[in-house]
């Protein structure tokens, strides 16, 4: 695992933003993206590790699907199309697995990439939106409301907190990878006076970075969000709080986030192949 990490840290030392991951957030992103290490595949020269494919398994959109959590090739290895030849080995034996489809998402800046993901059959689905913002420069502008009361949830429902959002969360947000994620990740709800939910943060004190946050539409725009989100900054270790991949066309959530003092600090694309 030493290798791997290695080899990643190598690859996304001069990315087009710099990743640096310890060995705990290292294990964290493997546990919460569904990393199964037989669908990981990675190209040598001799014994040095020069690139490499990290594959989570899951379900997506009711299909099988194989999630590519990082494609990283070392600087002195690029150019040499090693991205479609890890991926032409790895099909075939997802193929045989059942896979049906597979999910990335790539830096839009990143053309090199981009081309590569392209020639290897994958075709863009959404725009997706990165926002940062220190703990300490988050505007929160009204109280929470008086017949609101915040708590850990003790049986997170799912299905409820789906009905919540206006768009579907990404691979590494939705509700398999909070599950995944264990005691690392943190889900506080809202509840009104007759006991019902009605939003819902989960986010990782650790990391600083929120997977889900949403309120049901007809307990918007009285504080509700901004309560679960304060109940965050409060919680979390990190000195920022990060909100990754969000989609472009949640237009409500991200004027949410902005009014917030929230700042884009990257775009990227999903995209998605059929391989059956």
């Amino acid at each position: 695992m030493s290798l791997l990490r290695q080899t990643f840290l190598d690859a996304f030392a001069d990315y087009v933003v710099p990743i640096q991951l310890s060995e705990t957030q290292f294990q964290t992103k493997l546990k919460r993206e569904g990393i199964a290490p037989e669908f990981c595949v990675a190209a040598y020269v001799g014994d040095e590790m020069a690139g490499f494919i990290l594959t989570g398994l899951g379900e997506w959109e009711g299909k099988p699907t194989a999630y590519n959590a990082g494609t990283g090739v070392k600087p002195m290895y690029r150019g040499h199309r090693l991205t479609e030849q890890l991926y032409a080995f790895l099909l075939p034996k997802l193929r045989e697995s059942g896979v049906e489809q597979c999910l990335l998402e790539v830096i839009q800046d990143n053309k090199p990439a981009l081309k590569s993901y392209e020639r290897t059959g994958m075709r863009i689905t959404r725009s997706l939106d990165c926002f940062r913002s220190p703990k300490q420069e988050i505007l929160f502008s009204t109280d929470m409301p008086d017949d609101i009361t915040l708590s850990l949830a003790s049986r997170p429902d799912w299905k409820v907190y789906d009905t919540f959002k206006d768009v579907a969360p990404t691979w590494q947000n939705n509700s398999a990878a909070i599950k995944r994620s264990g005691s690392e990740c943190v889900t506080l709800e809202a509840v009104n006076s007759f006991e019902e939910v009605v939003g819902v943060i989960s986010f990782f004190p650790k990391l600083g970075t929120v997977a889900q946050l949403a309120v049901d539409a007809r307990w918007r725009d009285i504080g509700v969000g901004s309560a679960l989100l304060r109940e965050a900054v409060q919680r979390t270790e990190a000195s920022a709080l990060l909100f990754i991949n969000i989609d472009h066309t949640a237009k409500e959530f991200i004027t949410f986030l902005e009014r917030r003092h929230f700042k884009v600090i990257l775009r990227q694309y999903e995209m998605l192949m059929a391989i059956v």
